[in-house]
């Protein structure tokens, strides 16, 4: 981008093309998963729009998009996909990119962004690159790698290997493309789309910089990246049930078990508890977050936001099978955990093994 930017300034730099009707490349496997995009293009666009072909992005530098998955928990990566055109709008150009996907990224005061952990590279993990097709939004199947993220915001990058039009001092007339269709001022969303050039790292495009003197947007770029992608939550679509130990035997050695689905009615999940003193009292806390807190010589996993008190019975067995209300929000998790008064445990309590449920 800056071998080329100062050169010819509002010269190259920003294109107006129009995207032809397009191969799906912007929807996903299943209607389970959640499609991701910020730009204001329709999801499966149908006919030709207006957008920006960005000229100035040379090979090595990179393009990304930041999504905010905070209330969905964990998510494994399935599809990812990019715009890529040409100014005068017509199929048959092409080039070659990478894929980087980052688990988490944060702003700074003054906007700047740090990127968290690379989960996967394509290049380096595949050995292999990504082919780009004008004029299309371009997509990639990720389902067979498992890419994994868990932090609030997740980053999805693409960057030029080798393209085949024109030249970085010169422009490249196709290239990746945002969804600005012309009006005055920025109108990239803030802190979403991000830039790497050779000159700076990455930046947030509406307030980055060329060598720290001119602003990119809106001289150079405009509008946000063409970049979607489609995730599945982790362990399924009926919800995750995970063992998470923690058990504190006494002279009884109760267990907590969950199995069944998270969705709500008619799916039912079974609730079952075993091994316990018959005719005690068992304590199940349940928590929306995990605390890990010393208690009576073992640990209690989840905050006390909620207190149960069953009656363990002759057998010393609990089971009930239920549903799940709706509206609670995909990925949101709670944690289980039992304790009973049990002489021959420490402290003369014993504890069920912890439980995290991850709802779909």
């Amino acid at each position: 981008m800056s071998r080329l930017l100062l050169p010819v300034l509002g010269g190259l730099s920003l294109f107006l093309g129009l995207l032809s009707p397009i191969v799906s490349g912007q929807t996903c496997a299943d209607p389970a998963h959640t499609f991701w995009k910020n730009d204001t293009l329709p999801q499966s666009p149908g006919g030709a729009f207006p957008v920006a072909v960005i000229q100035g992005l040379c090979e090595g530098e990179a393009i990304a998009q930041v999504f905010d998955k905070t209330a969905l928990g964990d998510q494994k990566v399935e599809r990812v996909a990019v715009g890529f055109g040409h100014v005068l709008g017509g199929p048959g150009f092409s080039a070659t990119c990478n894929i980087e996907i980052y688990d988490g990224v944060t702003f700074n005061g003054a906007g700047l962004p740090t990127l968290g952990p690379k989960v996967f590279d394509l290049n380096a993990d595949t050995a292999s690159s990504m082919e780009l097709q004008s004029t299309a939004i371009n997509l990639f199947d990720l389902s067979g790698l498992n890419v994994v993220v868990t932090a609030d915001k997740f980053v999805v990058a693409f960057r030029m290997n080798l393209n085949f039009n024109g030249t970085c001092g010169g422009g490249h007339p196709a290239n990746f493309i945002t969804d600005y269709s012309g009006g005055a001022g920025c109108t990239t969303t803030p802190q979403t789309s991000l830039i790497d050039t050779d000159a700076d790292p990455w930046q947030d495009v509406r307030i980055a910089t060329v060598l720290g003197v001119i602003n990119l947007c809106p001289n150079f770029i405009n509008g946000n990246w063409i970049i979607r992608a489609c995730t599945s939550n982790v362990g399924g679509g009926s919800g995750t049930f995970n063992d998470l130990g923690f058990a504190l035997p006494g002279n009884f050695s109760p267990t907590l078990a969950m199995s069944g689905s998270l969705l709500p009615s008619p799916a039912q999940y079974t609730f079952d508890l075993d091994n316990m003193e018959p005719n005690n009292a068992l304590i199940l806390f349940a928590g929306f977050t995990r605390i890990d807190a010393p208690l009576y010589g073992g640990t209690l996993v989840p905050a006390t936001d909620l207190i149960v008190i069953f009656s363990t019975g002759l057998f010393g067995e609990i089971s009930i099978t239920n549903s799940m209300p709706s509206g609670i929000p995909s990925g949101f998790k709670m944690y289980l955990h039992g304790w009973a008064v049990d002489a021959g445990g420490p402290f003369g309590h014993s504890a069920t093994n912890a439980l995290e449920m991850i709802f779909p």
